[in-house]
């Protein structure tokens, strides 16, 4: 059995320093060019089902592969999860052009809706720490188990 030291699962929890950077610059230049294209008007929807199902996993599972580390990789995608949920309801409430159900509300997985634009953004937040990072959690360490198995069946194939 390999004995397991203090730097290996340092390094699973926090990554090597170029793969952890290129994981959080990429979220946070996506997060950028969303906010970017919502405030110009397109439907940004990182929240809906398609994000979830595509670009979550894809990027944890990319940590993985990269060694990014475990915090970074769930760090990140809570951090998909909060621009979800409280980016488009702050607009609205800046702006005062909230609404009841247009594009500055929320997403409501559950069907409430909030009655101010305020109420939104705190439901918002509320929820993105609520559900967003529990959900973080669960995939971001799924998809970095998986794409470290992957990198470590790629260095067993390679050096075969």
């Amino acid at each position: 059995m390999e004995h397991i030291d203090g730097g290996r699962v340092r390094r699973h929890l926090f990554g090597d320093r170029l793969p952890r950077w290129t994981v959080i610059g990429s979220v946070v230049g996506l997060l950028g060019l969303a906010s970017v294209a919502f405030l110009l008007g397109v439907g940004v929807r990182l929240y809906d089902f398609r994000g979830w199902l595509v670009i979550v996993p894809g990027t944890a599972v990319i940590a993985g592969i990269l060694g990014a580390g475990l915090v970074p990789t769930v760090g990140t995608l809570w951090l998909i999860s909060l621009w979800g949920y409280a980016f488009p309801p702050l607009v609205g409430y800046l702006s005062g052009e909230w609404m009841g159900a247009g594009r500055y509300t929320s997403p409501r997985m559950l069907g409430f809706a909030y009655g101010s634009a305020r109420a939104e953004l705190l439901g918002g937040l509320e929820t993105s720490v609520n559900f967003g990072l529990a959900l973080a959690v669960l995939v971001g360490t799924t998809g970095y188990v998986a794409g470290s198995v992957i990198r470590w069946m790629a260095t067993r194939i390679r050096s075969a």
